[in-house]
């Protein structure tokens, strides 16, 4: 067109001239199906991330730690407490037997305590009771405390280390 407006006819000239063309996909249907998927891709991310990081926890959060007790801290119907591999350890003296225990309750894992005046090992969560030997007593457990092996070498108690393996 000579005056300067646009040619309204296309290119054919024919009758075509006011097809309308959409913008490429942008639908409301396409929207919501980006948004529940992203919301689905957050959520799976949110619960996932938390479970592959607990599952690539090393066994030992700190440095390696061996339990040694020498005797002469040991006291009559005192309970020593220490730290091996990671585990919590008691270590009680009656009369002239040393006993060993790993001190994480059966029922919920709770570090036990022992109370040298009953001679019992008491649960704080939830007030389970064991005896000296380990055995249950009272509360919702059906397992004893686990015993540990150990050896006394040149007057100190030294906890073996199979403790660590299963």
């Amino acid at each position: 067109m000579a005056n300067g407006e646009p040619d309204l006819a296309g290119p054919s000239g024919g009758s075509d001239a006011y097809r309308y063309e959409s913008p490429p996909d942008c639908t409301r249907r396409r929207f919501w199906k980006l948004a529940i998927g992203g919301t689905a891709a957050v959520s799976a991310g949110a619960v996932g991330y938390p479970v592959v990081a607990f599952l690539r926890l090393p066994k030992s959060l700190g440095p390696v730690e061996l339990m040694e007790v020498p005797l002469e801290a040991l006291e009559e119907g005192a309970g020593v407490w220490g730290e091996h591999r990671g585990r919590q350890i008691v270590v009680i003296k009656l009369g002239d037997e040393l006993r060993a225990f790993d001190g994480v309750c059966a029922h919920l894992g709770c570090i036990v305590r022992w109370d040298s005046a009953s001679r019992m090992f008491k649960c704080p969560c939830h007030d389970a009771k064991y005896d000296d030997l380990g055995n249950p007593v009272s509360g919702p457990i059906n397992a004893p405390l686990r015993r540990v092996e150990f050896v006394v070498e040149e007057g100190v108690l030294k906890i073996r280390d199979s403790f660590g393996q299963r």
